[in-house]
């Protein structure tokens, strides 16, 4: 059994591939198998994934006809075989140590998952680093965990964490939609049982025009609110947090929510109208005691007022 499984989601990124992989079969963990799933590509990556799974024994390839990003990582963990799981985008590179640094923690105290952080890396910029490059190594219970992911003080990235495969038994990735790390990452963290998180940047979060992320849409902005009303939804249905506690930890799913509704409101259209209001029906989540800022008090009285 492989230490790590490393799953790489492929769609028609041929000119980055060589240098992601090459960043995965460096590593100092050398007990890793990795698996390319390429998904109606239509460029040449699916010739060049077998064409660099012919130089090393590790890799393997799957393909699949239809899917997007969660499905390429869904199907990638069905045949992984590995102790845990790691995923990296296709576009993306890693440090040498990440999973050798992640697993020696992960395995001296048996734990659930390990999160850690990345840069921003722009051409010609310099790299951008948005959390904490201390360098501390902290063990962490679920709920302190997942605590710090909704403060906004560990990224909430899948490509940034060690998952334990036997977390797949129960969940997935969500299929079809954007921000789906948003969506259930920290359901993860949620049954990890123990976690750490170390706070160092070894994943490298190329920002390129075009990406999902960068492609503000209708869509874009409607599978982000659903992320943070169901990450909402958590704080105040799943137990681990007291009444006390939950306005404190949906600050910042509170304000995002918001201030997406807020720009679908300026932007509305006739086609999009009735889903639009729907959503903007979704704020009696936010906990009564929860701090706003000036001006999503304002979007958030709107609301209530106008369509409520």
């Amino acid at each position: 059994m492989p230490k790590v499984s490393v799953i790489v989601p492929v769609h028609n990124t041929a000119q980055y591939l060589n240098k992601c992989i090459k960043s995965i079969t460096n590593q100092t963990l050398k007990d890793i198998e990795i698996i390319l799933v390429e998904n109606g590509s239509t460029d040449n990556s699916l010739e060049l994934c077998h064409g660099i799974a012919s130089t090393d024994e590790r890799i393997k390839v799957l393909h699949i006809e239809e899917g997007d990003l969660s499905k390429a990582r869904n199907e990638g963990v069905k045949i992984a075989t590995g102790e845990y799981m790691a995923f990296i985008d296709s576009d993306d590179t890693i440090l040498p140590t990440m999973y050798e640094d992640m697993y020696t923690l992960a395995n001296k105290y048996d734990l659930g998952m390990v999160n850690s952080n990345f840069c921003r890396t722009y051409d010609n910029k310099e790299n951008v680093y948005p959390f904490s490059q201390s360098g501390e190594k902290r063990i962490v219970s679920a709920k302190e965990m997942v605590t710090l992911a909704f403060l906004g003080k560990i990224p909430n990235s899948a490509c940034v964490n060690l998952f334990k495969k036997t977390l797949f038994d129960n969940l997935q990735f969500p299929e079809f939609v954007n921000y789906e790390d948003r969506a259930s990452v920290f359901l993860f963290m949620s049954q990890c049982g123990r976690g750490a998180v170390i706070f160092k940047a070894y994943y490298n979060y190329y920002q390129r025009k075009g990406s999902i992320i960068h492609t503000k849409e209708y869509k874009q902005y409607h599978d982000h609110i659903l992320a943070d009303c169901k990450r909402l939804e958590f704080i105040i249905e799943s137990g681990m947090f007291e009444d006390n506690e939950k306005p404190i930890v949906a600050k910042g799913c509170a304000k995002s929510l918001l201030r997406k509704l807020g720009h679908l409101l300026i932007t509305n259209d006739d086609e999009h109208k009735e889903e639009v209001r729907e959503l903007c029906r979704k704020i009696v989540l936010i906990p009564q005691e929860t701090q706003l800022t000036f001006k999503t008090r304002l979007i958030k009285r709107y609301i209530e007022k106008r369509i409520l």
